[in-house]
């Protein structure tokens, strides 16, 4: 009953804006919005260990642009785990994940990144931007990650780690997500994602979707140059510049 008043709500606004494309704006979360500051790898490291006995080389293996199953996998199967290993014992991993994230919200420094808050606000309030996320974390940890700073209300909707093991193909779960929810067909050449690693542009690029990479996280800007973003950006502060980007 909730959904079908959604769609309804959606459907009467973006009804008037048929003659000018929805988009579907995108977001990346870490290195991208915020910098947590190992927060979150901090209390995966830590969960994984009390629920799998061993972080395999969890400390080794490199986060950058994967999701929260792909860095599991990643680190225990060289451990003789399984992915039927994984999975069988994953409730539990990540309700101690999010217990210990949601401590350690609470002593890391988490810093937004200049001009997300003004941009979030602006891109909520128009009627031809679908806003959301596509993140490689859990559901749950992005909402404990954005609730630090009271951003999770800027968003429509969201996939999520738990949605694909591989962030390529999270595009694809977005636009029929986005079908589901507020029965709209958005190409994705309408389609912004908006990510601080070569992976987030790589993603956009398999999809055909158009990328924005931002200087503000994990990868360094030289490479992230280098991978051909449709737009580049050393952080987003300067906020015209963006929004010019939603007007093409």
């Amino acid at each position: 009953m909730k959904r079908r008043g959604l769609k309804t709500r959606w459907q009467k606004s973006f009804r008037k804006r048929r003659r000018k494309a929805i988009k579907a704006v995108l977001f990346d979360i870490d290195g991208t919005i915020l910098n947590c500051n190992s927060a979150g790898r901090a209390a995966l490291v830590k969960a994984t260990l009390d629920t799998f006995g061993t972080i395999g080389k969890m400390e080794k293996v490199d986060f950058q642009g994967k999701t929260d199953p792909l860095i599991l996998k990643e680190s225990l199967s060289t451990m003789g785990f399984s992915d039927k290993d994984i999975e069988e014992k994953s409730d539990l991993l990540k309700e101690k994940y999010f217990f210990y994230l949601q401590e350690n919200m609470k002593t890391y420094e988490v810093t937004v990144y200049p001009g997300i808050k003004d941009i979030l606000h602006s891109l909520s309030e128009r009627d031809d931007i679908i806003l959301g996320l596509l993140t490689g974390n859990f559901t749950e940890s992005a909402k404990i990650k954005l609730g630090s700073h009271d951003l999770n209300k800027y968003f429509k909707f969201g996939v999520y780690g738990d949605d694909a093991p591989i962030r390529n193909l999270l595009p694809e779960v977005a636009q029929k997500r986005i079908t589901e929810l507020f029965d709209l067909q958005i190409s994705f050449k309408d389609t912004i994602i908006i990510g601080d690693t070569i992976y987030d542009v790589r993603c956009a690029r398999y999809s055909g979707a158009v990328s924005i990479a931002v200087g503000t996280g994990w990868g360094k800007p030289d490479t992230l140059k280098n991978e051909n973003p449709d737009f580049y950006f050393d952080d987003l502060g300067n906020i015209n510049e963006f929004m010019k980007i939603m007007e093409d």
